[in-house]
């Protein structure tokens, strides 16, 4: 894995994790032990998140996960958490890459990222 490649969980290992956790594709940054991290990508904008917006040109193209989604979610975001995901890499599968656009923007902004795991942050929400 190397930083900047987008990973979801394959389809047939959803069972075992739990769906919150791992229903978004997330962007690897680094290794932590065993497991990884990474920053969640959604195409929410919902103003109680506080998702920070990305530009089309962080993503590379020809990938099942690039800019936006749809026409009614057209843009993409970044939730602002640098999330702990513990998950083996045999169960994620590379559907995207941010360009080298992509990887400094992520570089300037993950170490004002809060630094959690999915589970924790939403105990506290």
């Amino acid at each position: 894995m190397n930083k900047g490649e987008i990973y979801k969980l394959k389809r047939e290992f959803k069972e075992k994790y739990r769906s919150e956790c791992y229903k978004h594709p997330f962007i690897f940054w680094n290794e932590k032990h065993a497991d990884y991290t990474g920053i969640m990508l959604t195409t929410s904008n919902s103003p109680k998140y506080k998702n920070i917006e990305l530009k089309e040109d962080f993503f590379e193209s020809g990938f099942d996960v690039g800019f936006g989604k749809s026409e009614s979610k057209s843009k993409s975001y970044i939730v602002p958490l640098h999330l702990l995901k513990e998950v083996k890499y045999e169960h994620l599968e590379k559907v995207g890459e941010l360009t080298k656009a992509g990887k400094e923007f992520i570089a300037k902004t993950v170490g004002k990222l809060e630094y959690t795991d999915w589970v924790t942050h939403m105990k506290l929400k």
